[in-house]
């Protein structure tokens, strides 16, 4: 019976560190990998191309008014708003949105206000003050505060969801309970 032969250079079979024209070879080989270049990462887009800050927005929006007067009623709310937004240091935006109003009748109305983006979060606040003219002219109607949450597709493009109640400003005009949904685009 024959038994194999042990480590180290015994039996019939050297071993590769045994021979000393293997040791500057494995030296070369070892050199060669390390002057490899590494796999290159993609490079940080230079700053000129992130977003800037301006927010442009779209959203449908329905709810109503709790306790309406009878200037305000029917008390439903379906609208139309179209907003800008400029994102100016730690997430604080001033804004300014114009709402066409489809139920309970026509209407116009503008919101001026200001938006947080809570830092490293999809969440935001917002404050405004509503004027309509659901009831025939330009008139202070609501101060509304919301809550909502964005989901970004891009660094560009997101859609949204909010919710925002607050308090009448003019008499006859209810507590508005309004939920909106829609898009973004931050350049």
């Amino acid at each position: 019976m024959r038994s194999l032969p042990k480590g180290g250079g015994g039996g019939n079979f050297p071993t590769p560190m045994s021979q000393r024209s293997s040791r500057p070879l494995l030296g070369a080989l070892a050199a060669a990998l390390l002057a490899l270049p590494a796999p290159a990462r993609p490079a940080d887009p230079p700053p000129s191309s992130k977003p800037m800050g301006l927010i442009v927005s779209a959203d449908l929006g329905g709810g109503g008014q709790l306790g309406t007067g009878s200037a305000y009623d029917p008390p439903g709310i379906f609208e139309l708003e179209v907003g800008v937004a400029y994102d100016i240091v730690f997430g604080i935006a001033p804004q300014l949105t114009m709402v066409l109003g489809m139920a309970p009748g026509a209407s116009f109305a503008i919101r001026p206000g200001i938006e947080w983006f809570i830092p490293e979060t999809p969440f935001y606040l917002r404050a405004a003050v509503d004027a309509s003219t659901q009831v025939g002219y330009l008139a202070w109607r609501w101060m509304l505060f919301g809550a909502g949450a964005s989901l970004r597709i891009t660094d560009t493009l997101g859609f949204m969801a909010e919710f925002d109640s607050g308090f009448p400003l003019s008499g006859g005009a209810g507590v508005p309970l309004l939920v909106r949904a829609g898009a973004f685009a931050r350049f």
